[in-house]
């Protein structure tokens, strides 16, 4: 099963997560890390242990801000078997939840790209 890690601002992660289950229920192998007190060398140590123990089958890192402290550590922490995706929402995370064990490490963040994208909607 290919994991998830969602790396934000303050407690938006664990907002993010909490509204999932709240929608889905109980999701295995998606966390959580926050910014709140870390540089940006830190946050990125951080999101590396966290790779590194779910690489397994791969991991796709959900950031919430393009361009910020977030975005930065998640990029200095890349590995072989990760992906990073930026600026996503709740639809494309129920997407992921869905997706993730019928769609390889390659072709979900583009799935989930289009499915966030398909979410916005103006009225």
């Amino acid at each position: 099963m290919i994991k998830g890690l969602i790396v934000g601002h303050r407690d938006f992660g664990k907002a993010v997560l909490h509204a999932i289950e709240s929608i889905s229920g109980s999701i295995a192998d998606i966390s959580s890390i926050s910014n709140d007190g870390l540089s940006t060398d830190e946050l990125a140590d951080h999101v590396r242990k966290a790779c590194e123990r779910n690489c397994d089958e791969g991991i796709v890192v959900f950031v919430d801000v393009y361009g910020g402290s977030c975005w930065r550590a998640a990029k200095m922490a890349k590995a072989p078997n990760s992906r990073i995706v930026t600026g996503f929402n709740l639809p494309m995370l129920l997407s992921f939840i869905h997706k993730r064990n019928s769609t390889t490490l390659d072709e979900l963040p583009i799935m989930l790209e289009n499915d966030g994208k398909r979410a916005i909607q103006s009225e």
